[in-house]
């Protein structure tokens, strides 16, 4: 599937507190002109390959990364790129840690009523996946009384707590590589994930998993997410985004991340 064209696919992640505790923990952040005069924070998992994760030198790169360097120098700011646990991520974002998460966060009714959302820079959607050599989960219902992993924190958890209503056993698991190590070592039947990371996974390293057609599931746009009501800081974003898909940025990062010529807008 990822070849020539990937069209809206990829993903991002769901709340594990209640919006209501979060915005409790609401700090006041820092809008466009006060991080001129310092550095633009943004935060990403760092476990979550292509998109965010530390290389062989210990260095942060990946999609996301390459996306947050490409609007800061846009708007003209230094950029310091973090890392912090997925599951507590809009926290730390809602108390002032970061200025932005540019972490392939999907866009959902309950994230919006913590944060805010730029325009969308990608699309995502949830995919099943199972050993190559199984035969035995072939459909959604097939999943009954097995084990099914998931990332903690993310949309493909939340879904999968959801819709398993007692029918399947969920384990949860950090990021997209363990959680492809539990699939493959036999420790969950099945996962389900975003779509690309996984692609691209199989293009580079070539696990024995294969997908289950199992029919729609849920898809979201992924945006870079800030902290309500700092209107500069939003238009700025906006605006540099526009200017790196203007402009070929933003295609040669997909070149680079997803591979040439795909398409994930």
């Amino acid at each position: 599937m990822i070849k020539q064209h990937l069209t809206k696919s990829l993903v991002a992640a769901a709340f594990v507190f209640s919006t209501a505790s979060m915005v409790s923990m609401t700090a006041d952040a820092r809008d466009l002109p006060q991080i001129k005069e310092d550095v633009f924070k943004v935060a990403n998992s760092g476990a979550y390959p292509p998109f965010s994760f530390v290389d062989t030198d210990g260095n942060v790169v990946g999609f996301d990364v390459d996306i947050a360097k490409a609007v800061a120098e846009k708007m003209g700011v230094d950029v310091d790129i973090q890392t912090s646990p997925w599951s507590g991520i809009v926290a730390a974002l809602a108390g002032g840690r970061f200025d932005a998460c540019i972490c392939s966060m999907s866009v959902t009714e309950e994230r919006q009523r913590a944060v805010d959302f730029t325009d969308s820079y990608y699309s995502s959607g949830l995919s099943v996946w199972v050993q190559g050599d199984n035969t035995d989960i072939n459909s959604l219902e097939d999943l009954e009384g097995k084990r099914v992993g998931s990332t903690i924190g993310e949309t493909g958890n939340q879904w999968a707590v959801e819709n398993g209503d007692g029918k399947w056993r969920n384990q949860t698991f950090q990021g997209l590589p363990d959680m492809l190590t539990g699939l493959t070592t036999g420790r969950v039947d099945a996962i389900i994930a975003d779509d690309v990371p996984v692609y691209v996974a199989l293009r580079e390293n070539n696990p024995d998993i294969k997908l289950v057609e199992v029919g729609e599931l849920p898809r979201w746009p992924a945006a870079i997410s800030i902290q309500k009501n700092k209107p500069e800081l939003l238009e700025a974003l906006n605006t540099a985004l526009a200017e790196i898909k203007a402009d070929g940025t933003y295609q040669s990062i997909v070149d680079k991340w997803i591979g040439e010529g795909a398409t994930i807008e």
